[in-house]
């Protein structure tokens, strides 16, 4: 009942701020500013990260009371035409980005979006006041760690474990296809663990069917890593959101393991991706999942190799924090510091 109790109030303070979205709480928005001004007092750059919206209007403001900051706005997911409230259509959160937009970037000395969302600002945003300060990085989110001691995987007929890590919200991404691809594979010897979501029905049905499938609920980060070091193979479920690249790409590229991935849409922002990677098996949701599940058991049967560190670097140098640290010292630089 209290758990009830705490959704519905969380849903009818959603409601409210329905009219001022994206942001949720001006209280809160205006703590997190006063925060950030005062931090900001000393430095030579701020940064304002995407989501949460307070983080940019945090750093705008402080840009305001010191106008010798470098104020760089980071937009690591897309803000004007990313995803928003149910009852608000494409076109309104188109609009409501561009206006806020207006507002908070008229200071910025720079604007950073990530390559996902090129094609989108530069068809929808192009006559915006602050388009010239726009600058294309992508999602610094690698981070290879060389203390993993990974061994070529080899097909046998020991138990092969497929991990997938991460929540699996409505609208955006569902395990049916690949539970489907599953249930034509009468191989014993894999076993499929879901992490991260044990209250979506699908999974809850198929675990009931298929003594293969485990789910497990969220847990702490590290233990998701050691999750992601044991498995044989990484699995990761189609996105229906274009400009909506799910972190934990990176995250398992940095494991250097042969990934499974499905997608609904010719534009999923993993596809592109997971091709530069090299070791990844894509399956189309919108195919024959018995055909589908063929792909699946000879990409389970192949030998795979670890690859190397010096190749996952120079492909994805882009998605490394290093790239970011780079641009922040060259706009300091223009900036006189």
């Amino acid at each position: 009942m209290a758990t009830k109790i705490a959704i519905a109030v969380n849903r009818v303070g959603m409601l409210r701020a329905l009219r001022s979205w994206p942001l949720i709480s001006k209280r809160y928005s205006k703590r997190v500013s006063r925060a950030v001004a005062d931090a900001s007092l000393d430095a030579d750059v701020v940064i304002g990260a995407y989501t949460q919206i307070d983080a940019v209007v945090a750093a705008h403001e402080a840009k305001k009371a010191n106008p010798g900051l470098c104020f760089i706005a980071w937009y690591l997911d897309s803000f004007t035409g990313g995803h928003g409230p149910r009852f608000l259509d494409a076109e309104e959160i188109e609009r409501r980005g561009k206006l806020w937009n207006r507002q908070l970037l008229e200071n910025a000395d720079a604007v950073v979006a990530m390559e996902s969302s090129r094609g989108f600002h530069e068809e929808h945003c192009r006559d915006e006041p602050w388009f010239g300060k726009l600058r294309f990085l992508d999602l610094p989110l690698l981070t290879i760690n060389e203390t993993f001691d990974l061994q070529p995987i080899v097909g046998s007929n020991k138990t092969r474990t497929i991990v997938y890590a991460g929540t699996l919200p409505e609208g955006i991404r569902s395990p049916k296809f690949f539970i489907d691809v599953l249930s034509f594979i009468p191989d014993k010897s894999l076993r499929v663990l879901f992490v991260g979501d044990e209250t979506n029905h699908i999974l809850i049905n198929a675990r009931a069917r298929d003594g293969r499938i485990e789910v497990q609920g969220r847990v702490a980060h590290k233990e998701v890593l050691r999750l992601l070091a044991s498995a044989d193979y990484l699995l990761t479920l189609g996105n229906r959101l274009a400009n909506m690249t799910p972190s934990k790409i990176f995250e398992y590229m940095a494991f250097r393991k042969p990934i499974i991935a499905t997608f609904s849409i010719d534009s999923e922002p993993s596809l592109p991706y997971l091709e530069r990677y090299g070791d990844a098996l894509m399956l189309d949701e919108r195919g024959d999942p018995s055909l589908a599940a063929a792909q699946l058991v000879g990409f389970l049967d192949d030998d795979h190799e670890a690859i190397s560190f010096d190749e996952l670097k120079t492909s994805f140098w882009n998605n490394t924090p290093s790239a970011f640290c780079d641009l922040v010292e060259t706009l300091g630089g223009q900036n006189g510091r």
